[in-house]
């Protein structure tokens, strides 16, 4: 045996150990886009003016990272045709086997799609929140404006 190698030892009657695909197929995009959301969410770099403990960010990232929620809420959506296919699945033939595989691949497909629905909504909420967020911080920006040009005296 060489050294700094794992042994796997199995017995005759047992299969040897499974190891889980690194894939998870047509769910990968998602997946990518979930993380380079964080990724944004994470990143103070670009944050403006950030007081201390808290973060702050301009209107064109909050929109920036709108956008982004937008993106991922459509993965979603486009992901729910492949789920309507998984529910509407049928058995390969007529004995009792294949329906009955067939009926659990659907009920599969019921809780697939479900939860790209609570998935999208939610990334959708997102989405309006940041948005709504740029609104009110190019609102505020613009009465902090127009009182300091209509303050009478002396200038800054």
């Amino acid at each position: 045996m060489v050294t700094g190698e794992a042994t796997i030892l199995t017995a005759p009657d047992r299969p040897p150990p499974y190891t889980p695909a690194t894939s998870s197929g047509f769910l990968d995009p998602l997946a990518e886009a979930a993380a380079n959301l964080g990724k944004v969410a994470y990143a103070t770099g670009e944050a403006v003016h950030a007081p201390p403990g808290g973060y702050s960010f301009s209107p064109d990232l909050l929109v920036s990272i709108s956008k982004k929620w937008q993106d991922l809420a459509k993965l979603f959506d486009d992901s729910l045709e492949l789920a309507e296919q998984i529910e509407t699945t049928q058995g390969p033939g007529a004995d009792y086997a294949s329906a009955g595989h067939a009926e659990k691949v659907r009920g599969t497909g019921g809780a697939l799609w479900h939860m790209l629905i609570v998935r999208r909504d939610y990334c959708q909420v997102q989405a309006e929140k940041f948005l709504a967020a740029a609104g009110q911080y190019g609102e505020a920006e613009t009465r902090a404006r127009e009182e300091l040009e209509n303050q009478e005296g002396g200038t800054l």
